[in-house]
């Protein structure tokens, strides 16, 4: 491995933007490709950032190259597409994978790695754009223990948790389960307290109950405030939401695993899109039982007479 202390970021979207400067802050050199070149001449520290024109140019300048990129087929275009990472990485090079992508493509991604002795960890990442900005992400990570061990002076600056899943593809494994419990929590609320409210009882009242009963969950608690407040923008939106379940039926697909909840939910993530609402946030799913049931779950204060 060659001595280049520089580290390659490609992506530097609403998450990959913050997660660089973050890096950046903590006094790391980056080589850095997007395509759009006004976002990364927006980074701080400029004098520890080199804008490369191409992924060939990025590859020739590191050992070490994190992604933070939309989906399965962006990440694939770039490692292993026309003039992708495994062309111009050295031998013994690492490739850090924090999109969020089916898992399936991950081990299929690695496999061609392994040819030309290039080494991949998949850390997919939960905590939204706040842990990117704040650094307190939660890493899924996926990959040999030498890799992981390699890798994680870079993820603790990024993030808060770090968790070696296992093999390659078992960190995009527990993401895509992850996303696909939380959508399921988010429907199962969204009926519950729809027919809560339909049924005269105060939606703030109810969540205190069920935040000490069984039915205690992630959107009860970070969820339901939004919703209550009537706040939609999002924090984690309809779109990206949908994406992930999609990824979570494609893996189920391919290992034969039915996901009869999983299915559903997707539906209704999909019409919430068909109604031009995928922007907003994830929470949004439940004005689809509140317009059926014509009530709204909203604090009593808020509430407007009909």
């Amino acid at each position: 491995m060659n001595n280049k202390n520089s580290i390659g970021f490609i992506g530097l979207g609403v998450m990959g933007f913050p997660m660089a400067s973050n890096l950046l802050h903590a006094g790391k050199e980056l080589v850095v490709f997007d395509i759009n070149l006004e976002q990364a001449a927006q980074l701080p520290f400029q004098e520890r950032v080199t804008i490369a024109d191409s992924k060939e140019e990025l590859a020739k300048q590191v050992d070490i190259v994190l992604l933070m990129l939309p989906n399965s087929p962006h990440v694939k275009e770039a490692i292993t597409g026309d003039d992708g990472l495994i062309e111009s990485l050295s031998a013994g090079a690492l490739i850090i994978d924090m999109s969020s992508i089916s898992s399936t493509v991950t081990k299929e991604i690695n496999e061609e790695l392994e040819g030309k002795n290039i080494d991949m960890i998949d850390a997919p990442v939960s905590g939204g754009q706040t842990g990117a900005v704040h650094g307190t992400l939660t890493f899924m990570v996926g990959g040999k223990k030498g890799n992981y061990d390699q890798a994680l002076d870079l993820l603790q600056i990024m993030g808060g948790k770090i968790i070696h899943c296992g093999e390659v593809g078992s960190g995009q494994t527990v993401k895509i389960v992850n996303q696909l419990m939380s959508a399921v929590n988010l429907v199962s609320m969204s009926e519950g307290f729809t027919l809560g409210v339909k049924g005269g009882v105060d939606p703030e009242i109810m969540r205190e109950v069920i935040l000490n009963g069984s039915g205690k969950c992630w959107a009860l608690e970070d969820r339901m405030p939004v919703i209550l407040d009537r706040d939609f923008d999002p924090g984690f939106t309809v779109d990206l939401h949908t994406k992930d379940i999609s990824l979570a039926l494609e893996v189920g697909k391919d290992l034969q695993v039915p996901l009869y909840a999983t299915s559903l939910v997707h539906e209704l993530f999909k019409t919430l899109q068909a109604k031009g609402e995928g922007g907003k946030d994830n929470a949004a799913v439940i004005t689809l039982y509140e317009a059926l049931a014509e009530i709204e779950v909203v604090k009593r204060n808020k509430a407007v007479s009909q």
